[in-house]
């Protein structure tokens, strides 16, 4: 009988990670580009006592429970004011970032983001994200034309009076009469977004269930050569909040708290029933 009380903790560690789920979902509910994840739970099956005939079913002794997938709400969230450096993708899309405030010229360590909290960085040499991660983009010619069909992280060529304007243009001079235009920002996405794994800061980086990114581009591009999608809008002065719902997240506390009493409930009565036990096998 003791496997009971194995199965209750079970039960007990799935409900708590499903919790710091739900307390992770509540704190970042004024994180710009946050995103709201679900959790589920699956149940542990033991060995089944006998496995039927053609005239007797099976005989099962119950399960246990445990949590059993977790996954990602990526729909837009609300686009809210932001400063000169800020920017929210209204549609499909991740801004491209480097791993680190050290790191930026491996692929292989690229994060992606929904988060366009922008700013200089203390040299007044790259555009960072609020981790100090530099942001990638597309440099320009003094047209506004792609110089360059290779990203790289965003200089502000010395000069921090920057910011951008709407698709993702970063301009010297913004309030001038004729800005220069700078970069370009990037764009990426997943097929799979669902297989993306969550860093610090709102960011992603990829999996073996996201698969491969698609083609880096820009605003408005399609995502790939045969595709009918394109990458969103990006706006400027702007961000992206975060698309949890308090309601949601307050039913999600109400049902883990009743799972929790339960759980205990069940164990107080296997506890109660096992003295017994042991008081009659010890009279």
């Amino acid at each position: 009988m003791l496997d009971l009380y194995i199965q209750n903790k079970n039960a007990i560690i799935g409900l708590e990670s499903a919790l710091r789920i739900a307390i992770s979902n509540a704190n970042n509910f004024n994180t710009p580009g946050y995103k709201y994840v679900f959790s589920s739970f699956t149940t542990i099956y033991t060995e089944a006592v006998s496995s039927g005939t053609k005239t007797i079913n099976p005989v099962e002794t119950g399960s246990g429970m445990t949590l059993g997938s977790t996954s990602t709400d990526f729909s837009q969230g609300n686009i809210t004011i932001g400063t000169d450096l800020d920017t929210a993708i209204a549609g499909d899309g991740f801004f491209i970032i480097s791993s680190s405030s050290s790191e930026f010229d491996n692929n292989a360590t690229q994060l992606f983001t929904r988060s366009g909290s922008f700013q200089v960085d203390s040299s007044n040499t790259y555009i960072v994200d609020d981790f100090g991660r530099k942001v990638y983009g597309f440099p320009l010619d003094s047209n506004g034309n792609k110089a360059s069909t290779t990203i790289e992280p965003i200089q502000t060529k010395g000069n921090p009076n920057v910011g951008f304007e709407d698709g993702g243009i970063l301009v010297a001079d913004p309030e001038s009469d004729n800005p220069t235009p700078l970069y370009k920002l990037a764009l990426t996405s997943f097929q799979n977004k669902e297989g993306l794994i969550a860093t610090t800061g709102g960011a992603y980086k990829k999996s073996i269930s996201s698969g491969e990114r698609f083609n880096i581009a820009t605003a408005g591009d399609p995502l790939s050569a045969n595709s009918q999608t394109v990458y969103g809008d990006i706006l400027s002065k702007s961000l992206e909040s975060s698309n949890v719902d308090i309601a949601k997240v307050a039913l999600d506390m109400n049902l883990l708290n009743r799972g929790f009493a339960a759980v205990q409930a069940v164990i107080d009565d296997v506890t109660k029933i096992l003295n017994e036990v042991i008081k009659k096998l010890s009279g």
